[in-house]
């Protein structure tokens, strides 16, 4: 099956690159297409996106496109349908195509330059894309939206390809927060070490939650985190013995009730974080967007504060200090290649307590109103 849809994609590819328009102006139709086969946090910074989609076309069926594993969770954005295929094959594009019978209004290809070729075989009467990377599917996009000049939060960036007043709203759309009880989560985990909670901030951010008499959970995916004993050790016994430990052992769409109860939700920036504040609940990243020359930062959801450098040399995605190599294999916090380490070595324990007592705070508001929170860069 894999060599059976690697010669289709390849047959597609060639196709498209020969046919000059994929316009059908005779659509008449309130389906739009959403191709958004991206990881786990970007899914969710298309939350505000998705819901600018709802708000300016009351009654639009969204067909998502996402990839398999994100199937249930991407459930929670509250689409009419959602087309599990990372890549295009012509058994997604049959079901695509059956989906909306009558085609689609638009096609929003977001940074999923693969699915260019698939629009060929979509009936669909705009395709609205960020520039294709090898530039060889440009003339398949209708309305090409290019990347901003000056620095914006990521999750503003796909609002671009609305084209409307939606930019600068302030939209959270799974805005379903619930507070029960003295709930506070701190994630811990991520896939690339340089995210990952070291134990004495953890045990940091323990005792402050603990002096607040909050009911902790430490969650973590899979094979995230092993340092159990290490903290164990470092941690009083009456302190550690009340930490529920979810570390891995459930499936994300069984935690949105944890985390939709919480009070606040503490971790590094991550696809976990970025769904927390997707939900509306109060969340305190300790490290934000590492371009800042791109994203501007994460500040739009406003339930949340973002602390730490946005910046850093060594985090560049292209270079590791002039080396043709990969930050994210290269990081070792028990050798940091910058002086002070000032990924955590910043970050201020006195700040970091004083806004968790901000988030904290927020349970106290009523939810319906707005609730704006001063970001902070220390």
């Amino acid at each position: 099956m894999k060599i059976k849809d690697s010669l289709f994609r390849s047959i597609l590819e060639f196709r498209a690159k020969r046919q000059r328009s994929v316009i059908n102006k005779n659509i008449n139709s309130n389906a739009i297409l959403v191709v958004a086969t991206v990881f786990l946090g970007d899914l969710f910074m298309l939350a505000p996106f998705i819901e600018a989609l709802k708000r300016s076309k009351p009654g639009v069926e969204i067909i998502l496109v996402c990839n398999e594993d994100l199937k249930e969770v991407a459930s929670l954005l509250n689409v009419k349908h959602i087309v599990p295929s990372k890549r295009p094959t012509s058994l997604s594009i049959k079901r695509i195509n059956k989906l909306s019978i009558s085609g689609y209004e638009v096609a929003y290809c977001i940074f999923s330059g693969a699915w260019l070729s698939a629009m060929i075989d979509i009936s669909v009467k705009k395709v609205v894309s960020f520039p294709d990377p090898s530039g060889r599917l440009n003339h398949v996009i209708t309305e090409m939206i290019n990347f901003p000049k000056y620095p914006l939060s990521a999750i503003k960036i796909p609002l671009l390809m609305l084209n409307n007043n939606h930019i600068d709203e302030n939209l959270i759309a799974l805005d379903s927060w619930k507070p029960d009880g003295e709930n506070a989560i701190i994630h811990v985990g991520a896939r690339s070490l340089l995210r990952r909670m070291p134990i004495s901030l953890m045990s940091n951010i323990i005792n402050i939650l603990n002096n607040k008499s909050m009911n902790i959970i430490v969650t973590s995916g899979p094979n995230e985190f092993n340092k159990l004993e290490e903290l164990r050790a470092i941690m009083p016994t009456n302190v550690f013995n009340q930490i529920n430990f979810e570390l891995g052992s459930k499936n994300l769409v069984n935690l949105i009730p944890t985390i939709i109860s919480s009070k606040i939700v503490i971790g590094i920036d991550t696809g976990f974080l970025h769904l927390t504040k997707a939900l509306g609940v109060p969340t305190l990243v300790l490290l934000g967007q590492s371009q800042a020359e791109l994203f501007g930062g994460d500040g739009f959801y406003s339930r949340s504060i973002h602390l730490g450098i946005h910046n850093l040399i060594c985090r560049d995605k292209k270079t590791f200090h002039g080396l043709k190599e990969n930050w994210i294999n290269k990081c070792d916090r028990d050798y940091c290649h910058v002086e002070g380490m000032p990924c955590i070595g910043t970050l201020e324990m006195e700040s970091i307590k004083n806004n968790i007592y901000k988030l904290l705070d927020l349970s106290m508001e009523t939810q319906s109103l707005p609730i704006s929170i001063e970001q902070s860069y220390d």
